[in-house]
């Protein structure tokens, strides 16, 4: 007896169909992506990205500093902590203002590089170490990261000075990325 070969039925026709477009199409979807090295510098606008990718773009927010008429009470006050480095200030009555940068508690070393002005004199610093700028005027332009940190730079520029019964405090520091 002769066999006759029957077809597919359409059921098994639909489902090998249906097979082969989700898989072609997986393909073309694939061979359709972009990448990093296709894409224009500037040429996406920042509102089509979404708020994180605009903060590792920019490296976090910058903190701006403008206080006047602060108080001489030879406290340590703290203006901003930066990847592990803790920025503060102090006003001392004998006619100095301090600017300190070290370590966040539990850190070991804080690695600073730049330049700073005491009393109008410029002078270089590539320390480890805690650091104290003080005069009666003080402007500091360092970048500084702390080994216990994330190792992350941050870029500080500070400016202070005695005046009358009081300091001033003013700058910009930039978390790094």
């Amino acid at each position: 007896m002769k066999r006759r070969f029957r077809g597919p039925s359409p059921a098994f026709v639909i489902s090998l169909i249906a097979l082969f477009v989700a898989l072609g199409g997986t393909t073309a979807y694939a061979s359709g992506l972009i990448s990093g090295r296709q894409i224009v510098n500037h040429s996406i606008p920042a509102k089509k990205l979404t708020a994180a990718a605009v903060n590792a773009l920019q490296g976090g927010r910058a903190i701006s500093l403008h206080k006047g008429q602060l108080p001489v009470d030879s406290v340590r006050h703290a203006l901003a902590i930066t990847h592990g480095i803790v920025v503060s200030y102090r006003c001392e009555s004998g006619q100095r203002i301090h600017f300190m940068l070290n370590p966040q508690a539990g850190g070991e070393d804080l690695f600073v590089s730049g330049d700073y002005a005491e009393d109008g004199v410029m002078k270089s610093v590539n320390q480890v170490e805690f650091q104290d700028f003080s005069g009666q005027t003080v402007n500091v332009n360092v970048i500084a990261w702390a080994r216990q940190g994330d190792g992350k730079v941050s870029h500080i520029k500070l400016g202070g000075a005695v005046t009358g019964d009081g300091c001033t405090v003013q700058g910009l520091i930039t978390p790094g990325t």
